[in-house]
């Protein structure tokens, strides 16, 4: 008989950290394969999660250089809610020729007595736990693999940390978009993840109007304010190290600067117009239109609390008046702080 492991999850999104593990388990107890199974929903989780064909997507991707990983559908295909035992008795009956052994964390050990039926489910098939958090696990019931260390988690991929997933991946979440709302909320406080959404639907409409890539600026205004509450100490670290020369500036604004580094390290986006944008939004001497588009939208956003209403016809009529506008109320605004911007 063959045997599988099966790898059921949200997979909100798969991570290398999925990957590794199932290689390592497939090693350890000599399984012909990994079927990762994708849950169609989660009786167990607080958040919603991102729809099943964006999740069954990215982990197809994630899989196809895998001979020995599959992807199974077959929660998409019961009835909801999705329990473990509802899919382990249809995979068995679809399958007798397979030997299935069922894969779990020990987060998820933890919480057994909340599972349906769950001395029944572990009398039809051989639990698999593994211990991420060396944590003490008593049921003889179980295979243990110990010593498991894993740095990639799906909420911290959904925070920004996109390069813990596999370029196939990665690539497909920034290009659809995915999880901007997610790392902007993990890296902004209330009031500036306000901000951020209101000023990037400003950003929106006159990239619509002045005939700007929807997705450029919709990255742009998302990332623009993504180290505006960086540690102060990180901030000037980055400074230091990758923009000595632009020490001059005053601090309020390294944030558009030091944005660059974290947005190409961590999140693995590199289209230069739109970190040019983000480099620019607080200072903006930029001649593209979409840098003077979040330098508008930065300054006249509606959510600051301020009437901007004809800055923003302005702007809509005429990109250029409306820089120039914007441009000279934001130096009046400097001289009167007693700040300088170079």
């Amino acid at each position: 008989m063959r045997k599988v492991g099966c790898l059921g999850g949200t997979f909100d999104p798969v991570h290398k950290g999925h990957l590794a593990l199932a290689k390592r388990v497939m090693k350890a107890f000599q399984l012909d394969e990994i079927w990762f199974i994708p849950t169609k929903d989660t009786p167990l989780k607080d958040r919603s999660c991102t729809p099943f064909s964006v999740r069954l997507n990215m982990l197809k991707i994630a899989c196809k250089p895998y001979r020995k990983f599959k992807v199974c559908t077959i929660e998409n295909e019961l009835p909801t809610p999705s329990y473990t035992i509802q899919t382990v008795k249809e995979l068995k009956k679809r399958y007798p020729d397979v030997l299935f052994h069922w894969i779990v964390g020990d987060d998820q050990v933890a919480q057994f007595s909340a599972w349906k039926n769950i001395d029944e489910l572990l009398g039809m098939i051989q639990f698999i736990a593994v211990n991420r958090n060396q944590v003490d696990i008593q049921d003889e019931r179980l295979w243990v693999m110990h010593d498991v260390k894993l740095k990639e988690s799906s909420t911290r991929v959904r925070q920004g940390y996109f390069n813990d997933c596999p370029k196939g991946v990665r690539n497909y979440i920034l290009k659809n978009e995915y999880y901007l709302e997610d790392v902007v909320l993990a890296h902004c406080s209330e009031k500036r993840a306000r901000h951020v959404f209101s000023m990037t639907e400003v950003c929106l409409a006159l990239a619509k109007k002045h005939g700007v890539n929807h997705h450029e600026a919709r990255m742009a205004g998302m990332l623009h304010d993504i180290c505006k509450e960086q540690n102060f100490d990180e901030m000037m670290n980055v400074m230091n190290i990758e923009y000595p020369e632009l020490l001059r500036y005053s601090p309020k604004i390294f944030h558009s600067f030091t944005a660059i580094p974290w947005i190409k390290e961590n999140m693995g986006y590199t289209n230069q117009k739109v970190l040019r944008a983000i480099f620019n939004h607080t200072i903006c001497y930029s001649k593209s239109k979409l840098s003077r588009i979040v330098f508008i939208a930065d300054k006249i956003d509606p959510s600051r609390g301020y009437d901007s209403s004809s800055l923003y016809e302005i702007s809509l009529r005429n990109l250029e008046a409306g820089y120039q506008k914007v441009l000279k109320e934001r130096d009046e605004y400097l001289v009167k702080e007693g700040e300088h911007v170079q």
